[in-house]
């Protein structure tokens, strides 16, 4: 097990060493998660497909090869994202402040939990959503023919890009708590969330079509303005509980 840097003042080799120690545990991980993948490629084989409903082709002598090991590294890709969020955050844990040190074990966990929430909406709202749309341009005189590597990549974007999107709410609450944002200006900035949020859609979904990006752009805008709710809220209670406090101060 890596032991945590608790010295902010170790020389630098050794904050390498522990990075490279960090670094080794999630390449384990991976790899491992991998293996499993591979086993079990059958089931995963059936829910990457069940929103698509229709086989895939590939066009290459290694494309199943491909396509077989690629499935293996998405599931380690997938498993490794939890432990690689733990041990960055426990590598940059010196250089935090104490109050967010405080809350690391929450943090850790609800950047877990926000990371597979985005990564099921994902698979059964917006996934499904775009597959359904864009399958509506066949015909009886053209009809799809996807290949394996296509498919996989457009499934990976979807669900890797939700499930960092949806951990907006929390990168802005650890950033409150380091220094406390203003409300009024996180309403102001609302303008250049959108047009961020369906520049964001633009690189991550691989069609340019309007509606794949605002599938993808809407849960961006959501999320900002619940993560706008969410800091005034911790605010307000903040500001009350220091209010209480010195009214407490000045009756003693």
């Amino acid at each position: 097990m890596v032991k945590s840097t608790r010295d902010v003042n170790k020389p630098f080799i050794s904050h390498l060493q522990e990075l490279r120690s960090r670094f080794l545990i999630c390449l384990l991980i991976f790899l491992s998660g991998s293996v499993l993948g591979y086993i079990i490629q059958d089931k995963i084989l059936y829910l990457l497909l069940l929103p698509l409903d229709q086989a895939l082709y590939y066009s290459s002598p290694a494309g199943g090869f491909n396509f077989t090991f690629g499935l293996a590294f998405l599931f380690g890709f997938l498993i490794t994202i939890p432990f690689f969020i733990f041990h960055t955050l426990r590598f940059i844990e010196p250089a935090l402040p104490d109050k967010v040190k405080h809350s690391f074990i929450m943090i850790f966990l609800s950047a877990s939990l926000l990371m597979l929430f985005g990564i099921i909406f994902a698979y059964f709202v917006s996934l499904p959503a775009a597959l359904h749309f864009l399958g509506k341009f066949t015909s009886t005189q053209v009809k799809s023919l996807i290949s394996t590597g296509e498919y996989l990549s457009f499934v990976t974007r979807y669900l890797i890009g939700f499930g960092v999107i949806f951990q907006l709410p929390l990168v802005m609450l650890v950033v409150n708590q380091i220094n406390k944002l203003d409300v009024k200006t996180l309403v102001k900035l609302l303008r250049w969330v959108v047009l961020l949020s369906f520049v964001i859609a633009g690189i991550i979904t691989p069609t340019p079509d309007l509606y794949n990006q605002v599938l993808m752009a809407v849960p961006i805008i959501v999320l900002y303005l619940l993560s706008a709710g969410s800091v005034w809220f911790v605010n307000g209670r903040t500001v009350q509980a220091s209010h209480l406090g010195r009214m407490g101060s000045k009756a003693t």
